[in-house]
């Protein structure tokens, strides 16, 4: 049920009751005295069978995504498998915290301190947090301005603790009130922030869908075609009205080092000097740092109106595998395998560009679903964001909608529109709420111009950050604190 749940149809709901087996067969387990193997591979079988149909789209990746072909289908396998141990880990840690507390209180905070975990470090992998399964439902995911994806998350486990509990049986008649007060009241409450939130509307931005296919646009023998493609899209958009007051091409939109190039940079520059649009977009880029290596970057520029190009922003978290060996800083070796990554270096900091609408800043594809990044740029004074992805990759694939569903909580975290431009796409517009303003048709060369939404005011998650988090670590060192002393307590002799 939770693998459905984040298949590109309206199924959300069932992430409500998705866990509910889970439950039911982990508090048979602790009740039986089930030993610390039992629970996790209930918790392990759990994790697999949901992220076998989760990532069924590894098995549909294009060619182009991977050089050895064959590689997607035990890639499929094995990231489910790696994967699953989290489920594993999740359904452990509730039981042993059960055996000495409830497995209502201790179930939803030790799946998310692994949630947590599994979205951290250089493997991080927070695609498929629970909460993301409510991307459908405006109203609900208000919650992510108060404490992110991660309080959705923990709503959605709570919600199902308190649906388990009212078929249970023991307080049942409670538990169903709470369950349908748990439902009701983030519903409520959203709808009053949606009805409060700002009406205006901000500068006009175009967002230009190239529709290279990836076989063309990495081939290195289509590099002028593929400019003219752009910049001819960029010419449409610059003669509609209203006029765009910037246009934006999506990550390695020429799939060339487009400002390293003289031919390509002055084609732009010439068409930004000669319109007074100003454009961003994606390029690999290159530069020799202090030990004397080339260093290449999946990078992003404005190219000014001026013709000259604003500070260039490489990208900070690259994906494991895909752009570089995990672990590489610390064994310089794994480098040398080669599974077809890209190898790129990643970035150290945001970069604001200046706009009409304000300072922006720019996730590059995978950036979108790291909550803390987008955060980190608002508080440093982004006033709108940027997305900028080339998901070809992924096809016509659920993964495609997945990660479009993922870009819209961080405008909800930190109530700023984000304007995603992709290659093929989802291309959209987002407002403050998460609410798709606009959208192009997928697979099809296309402009996207749409007026940029308002702001909304400071969030708690933007101030606060997660803290959803941090309350659940507490929870369960608690837990384990009074678990270790009623064990204690017991062992004692008595007189």
């Amino acid at each position: 049920m939770l693998g459905l749940a984040f298949l590109p149809a309206p199924l959300g709901f069932l992430a409500w009751f998705a866990f509910l087996p889970l439950l039911i067969a982990l508090d048979a387990r602790v009740r039986a005295g089930a030993g610390k193997r039992s629970l996790f591979a209930l918790g392990y079988a759990f994790g697999f069978a949901f992220y076998l149909i989760g990532m069924h789209w590894i098995a549909l990746l294009s060619s182009v995504a991977i050089t050895v072909p064959w590689l997607k289908y035990p890639a499929w396998i094995a990231a489910a498998a790696y994967l699953a141990l989290y489920g594993g880990l999740a359904a452990l840690l509730a039981g042993v915290l059960a055996r000495r507390a409830s497995l209502a209180v201790a179930f939803p905070f030790a799946f998310l301190v692994i949630e947590e975990l599994r979205a951290s470090g250089e493997m991080g992998f927070p695609w498929f947090q629970p909460g993301y399964t409510q991307h459908d439902y405006p109203r609900l995911i208000q919650m992510a301005s108060l404490g992110s994806v991660s309080l959705v998350t923990l709503w959605v486990l709570a919600l199902n603790v308190l649906i388990w509990r009212a078929l249970k049986g023991n307080s049942r008649m409670r538990s169903a009130l709470g369950a349908l007060l748990l439902l009701l009241f983030p519903w409520v409450w959203g709808q009053r922030v949606l009805d409060a939130a700002p009406k205006g509307e901000g500068p006009v931005v175009a967002l230009v869908q190239g529709n290279i296919p990836g076989e063309i646009k990495w081939s290195g023998q289509h590099q002028s075609e593929i400019l003219k493609t752009f910049l001819d899209l960029s010419e449409r958009a610059a003669e509609s009205q209203p006029r765009p007051s910037v246009i934006v091409w999506p990550e390695t939109a020429t799939g060339s080092y487009l400002r390293k190039q003289l031919d390509q940079a002055i084609a732009v520059s010439r068409f930004t000097s000669r319109t007074g649009i100003p454009i961003f977009s994606g390029f690999a880029d290159y530069g020799v740092r202090s030990d004397g290596r080339v260093h290449q970057y999946n990078a992003a520029g404005l190219f000014l109106a001026d013709g000259s190009v604003a500070p260039v922003y490489a990208k900070r978290h690259l994906v494991p595998f895909g752009e570089r060996m995990p672990f590489e800083r610390f064994v310089p070796a794994l480098a040398h395998i080669q599974l077809g990554q890209a190898e790129w270096t990643p970035g150290d900091s945001a970069v604001h560009f200046p706009s009409a609408a304000g300072p922006f800043t720019c996730l590059i594809c995978f950036e979108s679903i790291f909550p803390d990044l987008a955060r980190g740029d608002v508080r440093s004074g982004a006033r709108w964001l940027v997305n900028i992805t080339n998901d070809e990759w992924f096809g016509n694939s659920a993964a495609l909608y997945q990660h479009a569903a993922m870009a819209s909580f961080r405008a909800v975290e930190n109530h700023v529109p984000l304007a995603r431009c992709a290659n093929t796409g989802l291309t959209v517009m987002i407002d403050a709420y998460g609410r798709v303003r606009a959208r192009a048709p997928v697979f099809r060369e296309t402009v996207l111009s749409a007026a940029l939404p308002a702001a909304g005011p400071p969030t708690l998650y933007s101030r606060v950050g997660d803290w959803p988090g941090a309350l659940a670590l507490v929870a369960v060192v608690v837990l384990a604190l009074f678990g270790m002393r009623a064990a204690l307590t017991a062992r004692a002799p008595r007189g």
